[in-house]
């Protein structure tokens, strides 16, 4: 009853609104319609302009456009693309009525000079909508030897971590929420259920276009349970035909290749997409070690320098979409079928403090994936204004955790027989393999009434299947013997509202979360078994607004959120994580505020850019990875609070010089006062940074050597103060922080020919200095990699 009434409230607010505002709706003009070239293929990202007037719009990929005005009487409408003739067509605008036009671009054979663009790109438009998010555009970064996680580590706000080379645990932290609390999805899928080969490190730039990163509210058709932020990464987006393929080389043995293309028919719109990529590294830099001696058990006073032997990790996708693009029935109708794999040598506890005195040798995990994808969108779906998407995903996967060694290995790679029955890890051998089921769909429509009301509604579901054998530990087999289940459905809601000349925009939602679990409990032993079963439901809400003023934008938000535990917080990995499947969702209420300040030159030649963000988590049963030993558990913690700021400042001349500055700070502390009993109660949350930021400084030279050509030089300077791997009232100060640490990176690009071929280099942790991360785990020195890429069009 308690969530009828709050959907009733919500709704009369939701009436009220559009009430107030209903009679502004016959006030506007509405001009829509199709731009296509002489083969009827559609012209994305045309420019449609009122001439001698500042309103305009740009047409989509699929070369729709709607353009709505006040402005009434007769006009000249403008609609001009880079090598077209521009099209003039005379229109009268009346109040409440609608223009329908399709137009065809005819091209200019003749030399093309300047061209003013007045519409907007995807990334402003995003930016200025009410919810705080932060856009960052791949294209730079295409020709580098980079990947989707050191891009998202160039955003104010988010820090990244990595435990170790290409393969190793990497977590994302984004304004006082971590790990699994930020959700990160692939073209609005969630990407936690591809796993770990199709995790954000293994993706190429050459496969992104853009990621969006929402700090705080999360709008309801990234339709999934993030708890306070989430970031969207948009894959490839051209309506064209093309190839794009790349190999990379580097230390350590390392190996990057991406090939990515489409093939398009431009008067049918049949499509079909072809994404690959093959990484591989051995991961075997050099690390400063205290030897034991085993006959002694006596540890060197000092360190050895030796090589990882037994950390290669090598990880392979292909992703085949096919279907149809840009049509009158659908923009997007695609259906596919993707394999990935990878295999990953451990050589050490992933949750052990500082380097392992004893290395593994032989421990390792794999996982292999069949994912079948299906995809649907449409704008002006049966009606205009609607506009109906849906995602499905349907997950086939094996993993396997191996633990089988009856050796014990020093850091020189020796080996000696230690115990038949006892493995590298524990005294007991581990060999699990887990099946793996997962269903997902992600469904989102809307409906623009007028330019001034939008609702919109979203649907996602989630349903997992997880069953094992484990014919070395009793206790693995007992908790996956028997399959467990679990199920997770959001249904939302939300209204969007634009006022006094699109200058104050809001958004209000609701959502309702739905969690079921059935499982089961043991012991170490694995002899007892208890039956875990869960039912709960959620209601959360939240309101998003921004009002802009000449070149100054505030935004604020509220949101009450939830998530659900992951699989692996769940059900553990058999190996390093403990199951715990009476894990229970988190709740947090956050409060966001800040503002964005753009400056542009008369000229064109500055542009200057501040954002500042301020922000507030109070989460409750707060999930949180619990050392035990050299393992861990993931466990509730009653009450965190979060709070803090992240500030960036970027400033651009002409295309030629660009530099960003960005840095947070974050103070994130247990709340749970318990009578006085719980003697962490505000103290820091260990083993997260909470002051760090970055310089990046980026030049380039136009047409070197040759027309056509470009030089890029870029330089990125890292920062991150010290801070606690464990409780700070639990530990001593000299062993408990890890150090204050400033690496500085370096990249360099030549491309030629228009960008059709691609030359580049780079070194990280130029200075070699020591880097440490999750419980201060040492990490690679400096490295080198050099990229080739071909780009065709």
């Amino acid at each position: 009853m308690v969530i009828f009434k709050k959907l009733g409230a919500f709704v009369f607010f939701l009436v009220f609104i559009f009430l107030s505002g209903v009679n502004a709706q016959n006030n506007y003009c509405t001009i829509q319609g199709i731009v296509t070239d002489e083969e009827k293929a559609p012209v994305a990202f045309a420019n449609i302009s009122l001439e001698k007037t500042n309103i305009g719009c740009v047409s989509g990929e699929d070369g729709r456009f709607v353009l709505k005005t006040e402005k009434t009487g007769n006009h000249n409408l403008l609609i001009r693309f880079l090598g077209y003739e521009t099209k003039t067509i005379r229109v009268k605008l009346e109040p409440g009525k609608t223009i329908r036009i399709n137009e065809t671009l005819k091209a200019d054979s003749r030399e093309i000079g300047e061209v003013k663009i007045l519409g907007k790109s995807n990334t402003t438009i995003l930016r200025e909508k009410s919810y705080a998010i932060e856009v960052i555009e791949a294209r730079d970064f295409k020709s580098l030897s980079t990947n989707g996680f050191d891009i998202l580590g160039k955003i104010s706000g988010v820090n990244t971590r990595q435990s170790g080379g290409m393969g190793s645990s990497f977590s994302v932290s984004l304004n006082g929420l971590s790990d699994n609390q930020v959700r990160i999805f692939i073209d609005g899928v969630p990407m936690d259920y591809f796993g770990t080969s199709l995790s954000l490190n293994n993706f190429s730039a050459n496969l992104i276009e853009s990621v969006q990163v929402y700090k705080g509210v999360v709008p309801i058709h990234l339709s999934a349970d993030a708890l306070g932020g989430a970031i969207n990464v948009v894959t490839n987006v051209n309506s064209g035909s093309f190839v794009d393929a790349s190999y990379s080389h580097g230390s350590l043995n390392t190996h990057v290749a991406s090939l990515n293309s489409r093939v398009r028919n431009k008067k049918s719109g049949f499509t079909f997409d072809l994404k690959s990529f093959y990484n591989h590294s051995d991961n075997n830099y050099k690390i400063p070690v205290y030897l034991v001696d085993f006959e002694t058990g006596k540890e060197s006073e000092t360190p050895t320098w030796v090589e990882r032997f037994h950390d290669a990790y090598t990880s392979r996708m292909v992703w085949l979409e096919t279907g149809f693009t840009g049509t009158d029935f659908a923009d997007i109708l695609m259906i596919g079928a993707m394999y990935s794999d990878n295999s990953n040598e451990i050589q050490q506890p992933e949750f052990a403090t500082g380097t392992a005195k004893i290395p593994y040798g032989e421990v390792a995990t794999s996982e292999e994936k069949l994912i079948l994808t299906g995809k649907y969108s449409k704008k002006d779906f049966i009606i205009p204004g609607l506009s109906l998407s849906s995602n499905g995903v349907a997950v086939f996967s094996e993993n396997m955790g191996r633990d089988t060694s009856s050796y014990r290995y020093d850091w020189f790679g020796g080996k000696e027989f230690f115990d038949q029955d006892v493995g590298e890890i524990e005294n007991r051998k581990t060999l699990l393999t887990l099946h793996i089921r997962n269903y997902l769909n992600n469904t989102y429509t809307e409906y623009d009434i007028n330019n001034n009301h939008g609702i919109a509604a979203g649907f996602s579901l989630n349903y997992l299947k997880l069953n094992g054998t484990d014919k070395r530990k009793e206790q693995n087999n007992t908790q996956f013997k028997n399959p467990s289940t679990v199920a997770k459905n959001i249904w939302s809601l939300s209204y969007s509202n634009n006022a006094f000349s699109d200058k104050l925009k809001s958004s209000a939602f609701i959502k309702q979360y739905s969690y079921t679990l059935n499982s089961v409990s043991t012991n170490y032993q694995g002899n007892e078994e208890v039956p875990v079963e869960i039912n709960k439901d959620f209601f959360g809400y939240g309101l998003a607004t921004t009002y802009h003023f000449k070149n100054f934008q505030l935004k604020g938000s509220f949101e009450n959120a939830t998530r659900f535990p992951e699989i692996v917080e769940l059900f553990g990995d058999g190996l390093n994580i403990y199951a715990n499947p009476e894990l229970q969702p988190e709740q947090s209420y956050n409060y966001n505020f800040g503002g964005l300040y753009n400056y542009h030159s008369r000229n064109g030649f500055h542009t200057t850019m501040l954002s500042l963000n301020l922000f507030l988590r109070d989460t409750k049963n707060y999930i949180r990875a619990n050392a035990i030993g050299i393992k861990t558990q993931y466990i509730n913690d009653q009450s965190v609070i979060s709070k803090g700021v992240d500030l960036a400042v970027s400033y651009q001349y002409k295309n030629r010089l660009q530099m960003q500055m960005n840095g947070s700070f974050i103070d994130k502390r247990d709340n749970t006062y318990d009578n006085g009993n719980n003697n962490t109660y505000e103290i820091r949350i260990p083993n997260e940074p909470y002051l760090f930021g970055k310089l990046f400084l980026s030049y380039r030279f136009d047409n070197v050597l040759k027309q056509g050509n470009v030089v890029a030089l870029n330089a990125t300077q890292h920062y991150v103060l010290g801070f606690p791997y464990q409780w700070e009232n639990l530990a001593s100060e000299d062993k408990a922080e890890i150090p204050t640490q400033y690496p500085t990176d370096l990249e360099g690009v030549y491309s030629l020919d228009n960008g059709k071929y691609n030359l580049s280099f780079g070194i990280a942790n130029v200075f070699d200095l020591a880097l440490y991360d999750n419980y201060s785990q040492r990490r690679p020195g400096r490295t080198y990699s050099f990229k080739f890429r071909i780009f065709i069009q």
